[in-house]
């Protein structure tokens, strides 16, 4: 469970990966760092877990929304893209990253890197106007900027869990602290 919500990242061929999947061959030629960084580093929750909210429509698996584990993956699901935000600005302080959220059929987290000279997999605009049922309740965490939703959720509660994070407002300051010298006996 520990590997999931706080896992390991390592850098390799000018990429971040999942620890657990350390030992991959680089890009192929015909996709980007950050396009390779999508695909590898995505988990479908249900697929983590046990869970009953299954369903089979002929030979193909799909999930029934109404399920409480569906329910409770997407949940799940949005706590871990928070989790793997705050690790990698921890682990990266340098570099910016973007953790997505998406619950269609399966709630599903990834992340890249983000470089200026690629796009990212999914922009802040393309959310908002998205009318795809992929993108249901998506929710797009830069380690840089606000946290971004797809219209649901309002700019002041992206703030609000920014914040909790630890924020990134540079006007902020710290709260005052005295030193040991400076106190009164």
């Amino acid at each position: 469970m520990s590997k999931i919500l706080w896992p390991d990242f390592v850098e390799e061929h000018g990429c971040i990966f999942l620890g657990w999947h350390s030992g991959l061959n680089p890009p192929p030629a015909n996709d980007t760092a950050t396009g390779w960084e999508s695909f590898v580093n995505h988990t479908h929750i249900l697929d983590e877990f046990a869970n009953v909210a299954e369903k089979f429509i002929g030979e193909d698996v799909t999930y029934n929304e109404d399920h409480p584990d569906f329910i409770s993956a997407c949940e799940l699901g949005r706590r871990i893209a928070r989790l793997w935000a705050l690790k990698l600005k921890i682990d990266f302080s340098s570099d910016r990253f973007r953790v997505y959220y998406t619950q269609y059929d399966n709630p599903i987290v990834r992340f890249h890197k983000v470089r200026d000279d690629e796009p990212c997999w999914l922009d802040d605009e393309a959310l908002q106007v998205a009318t795809d049922r992929s993108f249901k309740g998506a929710i797009i965490f830069d380690t840089d900027t606000a946290i971004v939703g797809n219209g649901s959720r309002s700019q002041t509660e992206a703030a609000q869990r920014l914040a909790a994070m630890g924020g990134s407002d540079p006007k902020a300051e710290a709260a005052p602290r005295r030193r040991d010298d400076e106190r009164s006996i």
